[in-house]
């Protein structure tokens, strides 16, 4: 097994990829900006304030405190921001600079931590920190969140034209140029990049990217929370949306199939923050149960309430979502620029559309509404194959990623020699 430093500059999964790092007995440290441990000076002292206690506990995982390194500095301009103004344009800002900052942080480190063979970082917060690996010898990996930047770029600033109403509501369209070069870069200097959906591998391969440097590892959902209910085949049929309510997203194709088959018992509710200035979404609420921000208790009830998820992003990594949905019962129409594809079983616990398919979304909501048995019997099908997403399935698929890794180690040491002579 190998022995990877994993370094992360906020939270997403990799909180939970690093504990199944340590139960595959291959981490060597995890690296990140905040992490809560209540067992540990001074955490302990927040420990006894209850409040504090019940918001950090979303910062700490069991069984990964004794191999957390940590610098939380690097967060606090962003959280101070964000409470002082919410979210909006310079806590992006600042976030984009803290994936910098404490880039260079571990890349300074990096020479320092002997006994591992392994460098695993994460799209945006890794550039420098892979070629610090790389000229120490560690095997470099870079595992992507979301698809290759230029693909989102090209995606996205097309829709921006398409649906010019709809602009301000593209989240991550476009990056400062010296992110962007960042995100590049990482995909260039890493042995490996590792990637959560066959949608994201074709956006690295259209770049150029060779196929043995791109291994696929699915997400992992937690679904504890969110337990099978058989939905009833009578009454009204609803239709949930939960994510960013914007267009990268593609909450506008979902209005206008709901546009085309609403009434009738019909009726379609949306969960989630607005992205921008919301708008372009206002203008369309009509006849639209919109809930906003919710918790993930929230969430779930408003799941098992619903008969189907509908997700027609136009650029996703994976989509946590999809598996979470199938989990409670209910089939997903998700699109082709997401997961959807890997986990869904056409016609079986759900269905694959182009973002922009109106037509084929309004065709196949229309069809769950009017044969409701075969959607309740679809939703139990989906159940199942949620499974197949948990956090004990991504670990199993991560040992078969390390053995990967482990076999190419060699091949690897050569490239990054010749790598290394190549270096200024």
């Amino acid at each position: 097994m190998l022995s990877a430093i994993v370094s992360h500059s906020g939270k997403q999964h990799a909180y939970w990829h690093a504990r199944a790092m340590e139960r595959l007995g291959g981490l060597h440290h995890f690296i990140t900006s905040s992490y809560y441990a209540p067992q540990r000076w001074p955490d302990r002292l927040l420990s006894r304030w209850a409040a504090a206690d019940r918001y950090l506990r979303r910062r700490c995982l069991d069984g990964l405190d004794a191999r957390v390194i940590r610098q939380p500095l690097f967060e606090l301009p962003e959280v101070m921001c964000r409470a002082a103004m919410g979210n909006g344009r310079l806590v992006r800002d600042l976030i984009l600079q803290r994936d910098a900052l404490f880039d260079r942080w571990v890349a300074s480190t990096l020479s320092a931590r002997g006994g591992a063979d392994t460098f695993w970082g994460f799209q945006g917060s890794c550039c420098q920190s892979l070629t610090a690996a790389r000229r120490v010898g560690l095997t470099a990996v870079v595992e992507l969140a979301t698809g290759h930047a230029p693909a989102a770029e090209a995606i996205l600033g097309r829709e921006r034209q398409r649906h010019p109403e709809w602009a301000d509501s593209l989240s991550n369209d476009a990056f400062p140029r010296w992110y962007g070069r960042r995100l590049d870069d990482e995909v260039i200097r890493a042995d490996y990049c590792v990637v959560a959906s066959t949608f994201t591998r074709q956006t690295l391969e259209r770049s150029g990217v060779e196929d043995a440097r791109i291994l696929t590892l699915p997400l992992g959902a937690d679904l504890r929370r969110f337990t099978f209910s058989r939905r009833s085949s009578t009454g009204p049929f609803q239709i949930l949306f939960v994510g960013g309510v914007g267009q990268r997203k593609g909450i506008k194709y979902l209005l206008d199939a709901y546009d085309r088959i609403r009434g009738n018992g019909i009726r379609l509710v949306v969960v989630g923050p607005l992205v921008g200035s919301g708008r372009a979404f206002r203008a369309r609420m009509r006849g639209v149960e919109y809930v906003g921000r919710a918790d993930q208790a929230a969430v779930v009830d408003h799941m098992r309430k619903s008969h189907v998820l509908v997700l027609p992003s136009l650029f996703e990594g994976f989509g946590l979502v999809i598996p979470e949905a199938m989990a409670t019962g209910m089939p997903v129409i998700a699109s082709t620029h997401s997961a959807a594809p890997d986990i869904l079983r056409e016609g079986r616990d759900g269905f694959v559309l182009a973002p922009d398919d109106v037509d084929g979304l309004a065709e196949a909501l229309t069809r769950l509404a009017t044969h409701r048995r075969d959607a309740v019997a679809m939703g139990a099908e989906a159940a199942t194959r949620a499974a197949e997403f948990g956090w004990d399935r991504h670990t199993e698929r991560l040992a078969d990623v390390c053995r990967t890794i482990e076999a190419g180690r060699n091949d690897s040491v050569v490239r990054a020699a010749a790598w290394a002579g190549g270096l200024n």
